[in-house]
Formats: C-alpha cells, structure tokens, sequence
C-alpha cells in the first residue's frame, strides 16, 4: 500500500495510545518515511487497511461525510437502519451498494454524500 501523502511504501504498525475495546493495541499503516512524512491510515485488529488510503484533505472530507450521514439516518424522524441508509446513498450515488462506504470515497464524493444529506431522505 502506498503513502496518500508521499507515494512511499506504508508499513502495519501498532500502538499502544490507542487501544481496540479488547485492550490490544491499535494497529495501523505508518508511512515508511516516518517522521519526515506523517501519512496514516487505520487497520482493523488483522491488520486489515480499512478503506482506501486518502490524504489529509480527504481524510477531513469522509470525516465530515461520515458524521452528516450518521446524523441523517440515526434521526427518529428518518426510521431508516444502517443499511437502509446505506441503500438510499447508494442509489442516490447511482453505485452499487458494495461499493457505497464513505471509507472508500474520494473528496468529491464525500461532497456529494454531505449535499445529499443535507437535502433529506427523499
């Protein structure tokens, strides 16, 4: 997996400052030109990359759209489930339900996402 900063090699580390709800130590993808490039991306406790590595600008950006989704579909008013949420972005994306994880966005998908969102469930 490449840096979405530099383009250099990252490498599955771990640490200690964050823990997994087991009390191991979070792992993550570190950039191999650490520290002269900060580039992070998140792994799952198999050392699994979670989602697709993005730079800091679209880092912010699924940060942003993640949170307004999770507001839109956990509203009482919507009475959608996750994957009915899930489902209704996916359409309005015009993609395929596998491929609708905000992880996995690029910047101008996330604004999308957010001005969906801020429009409603239809």
């Amino acid at each position: 997996m490449q840096c979405p900063e530099c383009g250099s090699e990252m490498i599955l580390r771990q640490t200690n400052k964050f823990k997994y709800k087991n009390g191991e130590p979070r792992k993550f993808y570190g950039c191999s030109k650490w520290p002269n490039c900060k580039g992070t991306h998140g792994a799952d406790p198999q050392g699994n990359p979670l989602g697709i590595p993005g730079d800091h600008e679209t880092k912010k950006m699924r940060i942003k759209a993640h949170d307004i989704f999770e507001s839109l579909w956990k509203t009482k008013s919507t009475f959608l489930t996750k994957g009915e949420a899930y489902n209704w972005l996916a359409g309005r994306m015009g993609i395929a339900n596998i491929d609708c994880h905000i992880g996995r966005f690029d910047k101008e998908q996330c604004e999308k996402v957010i001005k969906l969102c801020e429009k409603g469930i239809q």
